[in-house]
């Protein structure tokens, strides 16, 4: 029955990102993740995680709530927390599982020169890295925003429009989303310059 209580005093007190049935769902660099069990008069208690991607320290010196600081490194882990009584008896561990998932990082790139009245094509693009797609992303030039869901590959190469007016185009993601629940990190811009075409000329005969 010990057991049962500290699990279930577990799952409710959790300080959590997500819970699926008997697993918390993380992202990596997470820190001050608050994990508690409801102490019993005269006991302490041990928590470790079975292969350390997190960091433990204790809350105000109780054994009986904890921080974890997680790293940069992802998979799966089990923190696993155990009674000692205050006659020193041991009770069962009682046992959590952790998915640590990485962040999404995208990264858009890309330059080009065009003449006026024409569009930059396969020039420009998007690398997605710390996460497996579907990706749905928003990028702009700073005038048009254009939104593309469910992209599986990467890099993703993308077009300009077609610009009737000269100048530098700068193109940035204005908002990046997946399957994942961790935090997207944008980095970078693509940039498009647009010449103008010569002046009308004069054919002169002689």
């Amino acid at each position: 029955m010990k057991k049962i209580v500290l699990l279930f005093s577990l799952i409710l007190t959790i300080s959590i990102v997500k819970i699926n049935a008997q697993t918390q769902t993380v992202c990596t660099n997470s820190i001050n993740m608050k994990y508690d069990v409801n102490p019993s008069v005269g006991s302490t208690y041990s928590w470790s995680l079975k292969y350390g991607l997190g960091t433990i320290t204790t809350i105000s010196g109780r054994s009986d709530s904890i921080l974890i600081n997680y790293g940069s490194i992802t998979g799966t882990d089990t923190l696993r927390v155990v009674e000692i009584g205050p006659t020193g008896c041991i009770g069962d561990t009682a046992k959590y599982r952790i998915l640590v998932l990485p962040n999404l990082v995208a990264t858009i790139s890309g330059s080009d020169s065009i003449c006026i009245n024409s569009a930059s094509i396969g020039k420009l693009r998007v690398t997605f890295t710390g996460n497996a797609g579907p990706w749905n992303m928003t990028y702009s030039d700073g005038i048009t925003p254009v939104t593309v869901n469910g992209i599986t590959t990467s890099p993703y190469f993308f077009n300009s429009s077609v610009y009737s007016s000269v100048g530098i185009k700068t193109f940035t993601i204005t908002s990046l989303t997946s399957a994942n629940i961790c935090a997207a990190t944008i980095v970078g811009s693509a940039t498009v310059r647009v010449f103008p075409k010569p002046g009308v000329i004069t054919i002169n005969t002689y």
